[in-house]
């Protein structure tokens, strides 16, 4: 009898065939094929909205970004922490930007979009591309 197999390798599972009474060029494709599928399908969506009203982004050099971070918290923007690991080197931390809750200010370096992000420059600064 035939029967209609929703999957292409539940025929071989349903006979009780293994993989190894498939040819190894075969077995090889299939294993390849299923790598290359693994990832395949709709990538789920998503959005997330925020609204951000009196938001305040301040762009520092990085001294004036440290001497306000100090003004602000008493604290340096500078911190050396015990080695980690194999090194035996003590590790620097140095700070690269802060976001101030109580007056709702972000305050990071200009043009350094790992840490302030190239749409926020966007949005505080406008069009910076040079047109084509």
């Amino acid at each position: 009898m035939f029967q209609h197999f929703k999957y292409p390798l539940q025929r071989f599972f349903s006979r009780g065939l293994a993989l190894k009474n498939l040819p190894r060029k075969r077995v090889w494709l299939i294993a390849l094929s299923l790598l290359i599928l693994d990832g395949c399908g709709t990538p789920e969506k998503y959005r997330e909205d925020h609204q951000i009203t009196n938001l305040h982004v301040v762009f520092l050099d990085n001294d004036t970004l440290h001497d306000e971070w100090a003004a602000r918290t008493g604290q340096s923007g500078v911190e050396f922490m015990a080695s980690r690991g194999q090194s035996n080197f003590p590790q620097v931390k140095t700070l690269k930007g802060f976001f101030d809750f109580t007056t709702n200010t972000l305050f990071c370096p200009k043009w350094n979009f790992e840490v302030c992000g190239h749409e926020l420059h966007h949005a505080a600064l406008g069009h910076f591309h040079q047109p084509h």
